[in-house]
């Protein structure tokens, strides 16, 4: 080979590598500051209570290989779509983080959004992996033992292996173990059910497969469908039980709970009765309670209570799931569905209370929020809960209300 072409071509990559240098030092260490140092009030990290910061948004370099840009980092949304940024409208949305209810080793980050990681878990029955409700008929099986859907699995094992692997390669996130444990399956589906004992355990072997391969994770419970009387007392038990297991507290990082307002009827449609609970009726919600926002605020409460009745109030609390999911009367409309997203998020944004709520985020109540959904047009839910027509990929009227609301806190940029 010739020797000018030699030099020429290491000439080359000398600038090109010197403009990257460039670009990272510049533009991208401006991001990276701008980042962990939001314009707006900040949503601080837990303190001595965790290892990591579970709700600043992180940034890495080098960032002249991502997509970042100004966003609100306690408003989220949960997802369908394992490619949101298929959606040109996405980033119009300013939204700070999201959740797609699995564990998922390069999800797309647009705007540098945090994408929360989901552990899925579930009891195992005599009939799995076909989902029935009757536990007469369908019994777990015993000894009691569950299995890990997501990551897909051959074993507890081999999901702790796989955990592991994209915990180590995507170090510094949130993680969720487990969704809706709470909730019983119906014939043909369900989410996580789980007795609360056997959760206890669950979420001790994943936890520490997390933390093993990333000391920087930030671990978290599975979402409650609802705070109410009864899902309290499955939590408790699931406290209990990781005492009477393990002789010390449960270790999480950040709390989280679901904020649906479903009733609560045994095998009937809404919340249903928690696994491992003998009651036949919790709480009774109408249906078209689904926007009321006294029952929303006093589910936080409640929620924000027991923390602090078991030493967690200074710890972040997520609420990971909620919206007006149904049609049921009078809900299947444009204006009823803004109106409460609006409310909704004024109560996260403005409530505090320094005998409840988390002191280093000025004693607010609700640290993040995601709201359901992105992109679900599933034709039994609400015409109007999703923020962009999946079809399309353009805004809906409310995924518009979504982003001028977060046009005002952007707080990361």
């Amino acid at each position: 080979m010739r020797r000018d072409k030699v030099f020429g071509r290491s000439l080359s990559c000398l600038v090109l590598i010197g403009v990257l240098m460039g670009l990272v030092l510049g533009i991208g260490g401006a991001r990276g500051t701008a980042a962990l140092a939001p314009a707006q009030e900040p949503v601080p990290a837990a303190g001595n209570q965790s290892a990591a910061g579970p709700v600043i948004p992180r940034a890495y370099l080098p960032l002249v290989l991502r997509d970042y840009g100004p966003r609100s980092s306690r408003l989220g949304y949960c997802a369908l779509s394992p490619r949101i940024d298929r959606y040109g409208a996405v980033r119009q949305l300013s939204a700070g983080w999201y959740v797609r209810f699995g564990v998922e080793d390069a999800a797309p980050r647009p705007l540098g959004m945090d994408h929360v990681q989901v552990v899925r878990i579930h009891q195992l029955t005599t009939c799995w992996p076909e989902r029935k409700r009757d536990r007469a008929v369908c019994p777990y099986v015993n000894p009691r033992d569950y299995v890990i859907t997501s990551p897909d699995s051959t074993s507890v094992a081999d999901g702790l292996a796989k955990i592991a692997t994209v915990a180590s390669t995507n170090r510094g996130m949130l993680w969720f173990i487990g969704n809706e444990m709470d909730r019983r399956d119906w014939d043909g589906g369900g989410q996580d059910e789980m007795l609360p004992e056997l959760y206890a355990r669950a979420y001790h072997e994943i936890y520490h497969a997390i933390k093993a391969a990333d000391p920087t994770a930030t671990v978290g419970i599975g979402g409650m469908v609802q705070t109410t009387g009864l899902r309290l007392e499955y939590l408790t038990k699931v406290w209990n039980h990781y005492w009477y297991l393990y002789g010390t507290a449960i270790p999480v990082d950040v709390w989280n709970v679901h904020n649906f307002i479903f009733r609560e009827y045994w095998n009937e449609y809404g919340a249903d009765i928690p696994p491992g609970s003998s009651e036949p009726i919790g709480a009774m919600y109408m249906d078209e309670q689904q926007n009321d926002m006294k029952v929303f605020e006093d589910q936080i409460r409640l929620f924000r209570q027991w923390m602090k009745d078991h030493g967690q109030q200074q710890k972040p609390l997520i609420v990971s799931e909620y919206g007006i999911v149904y049609r049921h009367a009078n809900l299947n409309k444009l204006n009823v569905v803004q109106s409460f997203m609006i409310q909704t998020f004024d109560y996260f944004m403005n409530t505090k209370d320094c005998s409840l709520g988390y002191d280093d985020d000025q004693c607010r109540l609700v640290q993040r929020w995601a709201w359901y959904s992105l992109d679900d047009n599933n034709p039994m839910f609400n015409d109007f809960a999703y923020l962009i027509d999946p079809n399309t990929g353009a805004l809906t009227a409310t995924g518009q209300t979504f982003a001028e609301y977060a046009g005002r806190y952007l707080d990361v940029r």
